[in-house]
């Protein structure tokens, strides 16, 4: 039904703003580019799965610390 799938959007919408959003702030990237990159990310492996997993997929919090020290060491 209509409002079971706006239910999940909302929610869906609530989970990936945090982790595509406050990810890139705390690590010092652009968000802009964790919001396409899951994006794209997201339509490929849809397509590759033809839609049978309902998945999202976005940045890890779990990458936070490699990630500080990759930019610490090497610039980047």
């Amino acid at each position: 039904p209509l409002w079971r799938q706006i239910t999940s959007g909302a929610q869906m919408l609530f989970v990936a703003f945090g982790a595509l959003v406050l990810m890139p702030l705390i690590t010092g990237l652009d968000p802009n580019v964790a919001l396409f990159t899951a994006g794209l990310g997201t339509l490929l492996f849809q397509i590759v799965t033809r839609r049978q997993v309902p998945v999202f997929l976005a940045s890890s919090f779990a990458f936070i610390t490699p990630i500080i020290l990759a930019k610490d060491q090497f610039g980047l």
